[in-house]
């Protein structure tokens, strides 16, 4: 019964992840037009923050219900794991939908900063102090920074706008829509990883005699990153589809960056975030894959479809690594 529930909890979770996605495509595209932003900024700041609400609220939680001295596998696994997915699979697939092109404003900041960020995370886990923990001076460091990209966005407003046919609604509606994307994409967040949760470890500690630690950081590295990062995939595919290719690379390169400095920031301020060796490992994982989206991004001004296949290929990968990783098989 239980198991059942939960099931129904991870349906209707996923659907308030994708309407309220559909909402935030819809009205971050127009505000952008009647506020004179480009795409390209809104994608960045607004879209990334809204498609990253469900990570924000699985981390935030878990991070403060995390004993002292333990690891905060899903706090963490979901952070590093939706960055690998975002980079990977998500950015893979809306190449597959439509060559995605790149904007050459980014290689000059969104692009630098999007390294900076994933190096900064490793050397906090590895190198400060040695400890495998996030302190919370540490996390200051993040927020700093998070403040700092926010301030590179705002003062680089008033790019041009591109010719891109975006639908306009009205004011009100606009405002109604992003309020109620805001609350289905938190709500179905929260549903969906909850849900996925119970259900993946009740399988992978009782089935397969896995540690509760083990169990914890692979469903936080994977189904929990999945279900909380479909709103990026889902914002991000719309948009390749609909032509809004700014939205569609801006949302996946702002949320890593989001995930990182914003959610970590916010919740290692709160409560240290301790680190296990799986999750610490994950995070040098998450530097090449980086990099390689990023030279695929600048070789040709775009992400190809084949170049789609090979990121959707390098998941694959890193998923069959930690589940063999998980099961103590390699």
């Amino acid at each position: 019964m239980d198991i059942l529930l939960n099931l129904g909890l991870l349906v209707v979770g996923f659907v308030f992840l994708i309407e309220g996605a559909d909402y935030f495509v819809l009205s971050s595209s127009s505000m952008a037009r009647k506020h004179n932003i480009s795409p390209l900024i809104i994608g960045l700041t607004l879209v990334a923050f809204g498609t990253s609400l469900p990570e924000l609220a699985v981390s935030f939680i878990s991070s403060l219900t995390v004993a002292p001295g333990a690891t905060a596998d899903i706090a963490l696994g979901n952070v590093i794991g939706s960055n690998i997915v975002n980079i990977t699979l998500i950015l893979g697939l809306t190449a597959l939908v439509r060559s995605v092109p790149v904007s050459p404003t980014m290689h000059k900041r969104e692009f630098p900063y999007l390294i900076l960020t994933t190096l900064v995370i490793a050397i906090l886990v590895f190198f400060f102090q040695n400890d495998y923990i996030i302190t919370q001076w540490e996390a200051l460091i993040l927020l700093v920074l998070f403040a700092y990209y926010i301030y590179l966005m705002l003062t680089n407003k008033n790019q041009a706008i591109d010719s891109i046919e975006i639908k306009m609604i009205d004011s009100k509606k606009a405002i109604t829509l992003l309020v109620a994307g805001i609350i289905g994409v938190s709500l179905g967040g929260f549903m969906v990883t909850k849900g996925a949760e119970f259900i993946a470890i009740r399988l992978l500690v009782d089935s397969f005699g896995m540690t509760v630690t083990k169990a914890t950081t692979l469903v936080g590295l994977s189904i929990v990153a999945v279900g909380t990062s479909l709103p990026e995939m889902v914002t991000s595919v719309v948009a390749a589809r609909k032509n809004e290719n700014e939205i569609a690379f801006g949302n996946i390169v702002g949320s890593n960056i989001f995930n990182v400095l914003f959610i970590l920031g916010l919740s290692g301020v709160f409560t240290p975030l301790g680190v296990n060796i799986d999750v610490a490992t994950d995070t040098l994982i998450l530097i090449p894959i980086t990099l390689f989206a990023i030279i695929f991004a600048i070789s040709k001004q775009k992400v190809s479809r084949f170049e789609g296949i090979m990121l959707v290929g390098i998941y694959i990968a890193y998923l069959t690594y930690i589940i063999l990783r998980a099961l103590s098989l390699i």
